[in-house]
């Protein structure tokens, strides 16, 4: 039965520099026959963030590749983003051209047990859509998301334009950070979307979830029509997705897939 529900998912990564950037900072990996998936978002502004988020996401692959597959545990995450940070940071330290540089980081473990197991540092985000239903997994780091959290705001769209982009946390801007890693459970029919600020911050929850449900079928196709949404909005920024889902799905989605 474990078997038959690991066979079932299917995974689509997707990144684009967006309308307004010269270079993507965004790093994307997935691996459908490990159940893991993992993005970054180099800070922008700052030297090196496209190499930070690469050398992020190559630690935390590179980890989770040494566990055995399908036992992966909550500590192995924490393992891994102890290891991509330390990645950065050295690097940053080795090398004055890259000095400051970070990432955020949000990376995930299906695991044949029906069981979700994700970390995040920074505001790169993990969504899940069960039914009808768009809910957010993760938590910001960022300074926004405790404005909000304390009342100082209605919500992170209601901040100021400046501190948008400010992190609270990210990899490699200090020797040792900490990555909240959250346990679930997977259900048929599921569909799960990692993606960058480049995204949300066009696309309100309500359209991901339009394009989430009916298009879920079929990953690649999923990715695809969130990038093209976000650069149409605007695209002021990179824009990465990955697109993780189960076989049972909007119309459209299942005659596409």
């Amino acid at each position: 039965m474990a078997d038959e529900f690991q066979a079932d998912w299917r995974m689509a990564m997707l990144s684009d520099v967006g309308r307004m950037r010269v270079r993507n900072e965004d790093f994307v990996f997935c691996d459908e026959h490990l159940g893991i998936a993992a993005l970054a978002d180099g800070m922008g502004g700052h030297a090196g963030g496209n190499v930070a988020a690469r050398l992020a996401v190559d630690a935390w692959v590179q980890r989770m590749k040494k566990c055995l597959p399908g036992q992966i545990e909550e500590r192995d995450l924490r393992v891994a983003a102890a290891d991509a940070n330390r990645v950065v940071y050295a690097a940053a330290l080795s090398d004055p051209a890259l000095r400051s540089m970070g990432t955020t980081l949000v990376a995930a473990c299906f695991r044949r047990d029906g069981t979700l197991l994700t970390s995040n540092i920074g505001d790169s985000r993990m969504y899940r859509l069960r039914g009808d239903v768009l809910t957010c997994l993760t938590c910001d780091h960022s300074v926004l998301r405790e404005q909000c959290d304390a009342g100082i705001i209605e919500s992170e769209s209601h901040g100021p334009l400046a501190l948008r982009g400010l992190l609270t946390r990210a990899v490699g801007v200090a020797a040792c950070v900490i990555t909240d890693v959250t346990i679930s459970s997977l259900q048929p029919g599921d569909v799960y979307l990692l993606c960058s600020d480049g995204l949300n911050e066009m696309l309100p929850d309500a359209d991901i979830a339009h394009v989430l449900g009916a298009l879920g079928g079929n990953p690649r196709l999923a990715a695809e029509h969130l990038v093209d949404l976000a650069n149409d909005r605007g695209g002021v920024d990179n824009v990465s997705v990955i697109v993780v889902s189960s076989g049972r799905f909007g119309r459209l989605g299942a005659e596409l897939a």
